[in-house]
């Protein structure tokens, strides 16, 4: 900080006081993330697995009717601030109400979650709330709406019939999808970033911290010592031209892409929480990643789950009816 100052050139000490508080401030002042989706996606579930809230979540009406913010602080004190935002699609008078209340957070806030459910192959509610919020918006704040945006698509524990796999490490483990649950998800992944991302891929600008001496000669990137800002969607394509040209900096061109990319993820199996983490803290400026970062530090691992807490996963008891026992349950079997 003391370093930026005396670059300032010749300033007054009243000057230089003023100045290192506003930096002061700005580097100490909450990050707002917004989590909004349809009614019953799993925004305050997703919200608690992620963040260590503790959300109300119901299983039969929705729980939450206005934004609720919710603030946690890392070990350094710095404060971050998460808005669970009412669900869309309860009805159209609540609606109208709530796109309201969505276009105001998403200006105000440095990140947005959009929850999509998993095993759904319906957008028509979605999509139309984005077209609504972005097209009642100045072109400059739809850029940077759109830049703000991740996709998640959520519940995907409950996709079936194909196995989930727990990989067990003592009294820990993580949950991971089988071969054909991680093909469902990425051809899930990919449609709903068809509908939602592509369409919208002349609006979004995708951007990240530089690795270093990161240079590209190319009009479709902005870039300093701080930030790297693709204009533009960055497909596969792109992403497979860029690191061809520069193989040294394929690792901005692949946190550019992940920044539009949907991701799959399970609040109940903790599965890809990490994933989300990374793409939210690549979304935010050199500052705000390292106070995300001591966030995700505090919290340890975002995707263990006790071995006890997996097996109460399982709701299926197979009985046999001649013998008149039970012959099995996960619950209570030994391994």
């Amino acid at each position: 900080m003391n370093s930026y100052i005396d670059d300032l050139g010749q300033l007054t000490h009243d000057q230089k006081e003023r100045i290192q508080r506003e930096v002061r401030a700005e580097s100490t002042k909450p990050l707002s993330v917004v989590v909004m989706g349809q009614t019953g996606v799993g925004k305050s579930s997703l919200l608690n697995s992620l963040f260590n809230t503790n959300l109300a979540v119901g299983d039969f009406k929705p729980t939450t009717t206005e934004p609720e913010p919710v603030t946690v602080q890392g070990s350094t004190g710095h404060p971050l601030t998460f808005w669970d935002m009412p669900g869309i699609g309860e009805s159209e008078r609540a609606d109208d109400r709530y796109l309201a209340l969505y276009r105001e957070k998403l200006i105000e806030a440095d990140v947005v979650l959009w929850a999509i459910h998993a095993d759904t192959r319906s957008t028509l509610v979605d999509s139309n709330a984005l077209r609504v919020i972005l097209s009642d918006s100045p072109l400059d704040e739809q850029r940077v709406l759109m830049a703000k945006l991740t996709f998640v698509l959520t519940k995907a524990d409950l996709l079936t019939p194909s196995p989930w796999i727990f990989v067990r490490d003592g009294a820990m483990g993580n949950f991971a999808p089988s071969s054909k649950v991680r093909v469902l998800l990425d051809k899930k992944a990919e449609f709903f970033q068809d509908v939602f991302i592509k369409p919208h891929g002349g609006l979004g600008s995708s951007w990240t911290y530089p690795d270093s001496g990161f240079k590209v000669d190319d009009p479709d990137f902005d870039y300093d010592e701080r930030n790297v800002v693709y204009h533009g969607f960055m497909s596969e394509a792109k992403l497979n031209q860029y690191s061809a040209a520069y193989p040294q900096f394929s690792a901005v061109f692949e946190r550019l892409s992940e920044n539009q990319r949907v991701i799959p993820c399970s609040a109940l199996f903790r599965y890809n929480l990490l994933r989300l983490m990374v793409a939210t803290v690549n979304k935010l400026g050199e500052s705000a990643v390292l106070r995300f970062q001591r966030l995700v530090d505090d919290r340890g691992s975002l995707e263990e789950v006790p071995v006890d807490v997996m097996r109460k996963y399982c709701n299926m008891i197979v009985w046999d009816k001649r013998k008149g026992t039970k012959t099995f349950d996960l619950d209570q079997t030994d391994f």
